[in-house]
């Protein structure tokens, strides 16, 4: 799926023009992130690149010395809006619980949004970039249950109830980006709130002491 450069493609870099690299640079990543988004993983080559950008393979490689690095750095640049999005949900809201689960919303609806680089940085070869990123998305929604701790919610440990959390999250996802398009939920928003809630539910109601559950539990909680 990906390879490095050919040796001589290292030796033979057309140089951008002084003061347009960045430019160059933003510009074949928004075409790698709109190939990305058409054609998947297998559409997002150099070649393909450097075919929209006008440019030759050498001037792509200027910038990505591999198409690992050139697909990494695509799916990052919109994984880097994600946090933007949880925050901007969830900064106003008084209620930690109910500011987690608008957190859990967005970050659904964002993975629905970008199935391809959601494949590719969560559930594709791993790498130090999406390493980090995936100990980034831990960190964040552990910092949330820990707010729900502080506000009087009875969790044990918060690494372990955010570990519970990010599964609900990550399966609500991955199950529906892993099919064609037509087997998804014709309601997508129900679909997302009512992952969230699931996931919400089940880490926080269980984060003290986890129980078989019974038909008058779900009663009760009608």
């Amino acid at each position: 799926m990906v390879g490095d450069a050919p040796p001589e493609r290292r030796h033979s870099r057309v140089r951008a023009a002084k003061g347009h690299g960045g430019l160059l640079r933003d510009q074949l990543l928004d075409i790698a992130d709109q190939l990305l988004e058409d054609g998947g993983a297998d559409a997002l080559t150099i070649r393909a690149v450097a075919t929209r950008a006008g440019v030759s393979p050498p001037a792509v490689y200027l910038h990505f010395a591999s198409k690992r690095e050139l697909v990494h750095a695509t799916c990052l640049r919109v994984w880097s809006s994600l946090f933007i999005e949880l925050e901007a949900v969830s900064r106003d809201v008084a209620d930690p619980v109910t500011a987690l689960h608008e957190t859990c919303v967005a970050y659904i609806a964002f993975g629905l949004r970008h199935p391809s680089q959601y494949r590719l940085v969560m559930a594709g070869e791993a790498t130090e970039a999406s390493r980090q990123n995936e100990d980034a998305c831990f960190r964040y929604f552990r910092d949330k249950v820990a707010a729900c701790r502080d506000a009087g919610v009875p969790v044990e440990s918060k690494t372990e109830t955010a570990r519970v959390l990010c599964a609900g999250v990550h399966g609500a996802v991955s199950l529906l980006i892993h099919q064609e398009h037509d087997a998804w939920p014709s309601d997508s928003d129900r679909y997302v709130r009512r992952a969230a809630s699931s996931a919400v539910h089940g880490a926080l109601l269980t984060a003290y002491q986890a129980s078989t559950p019974s038909i008058a539990d779900v009663m009760r909680l009608g």
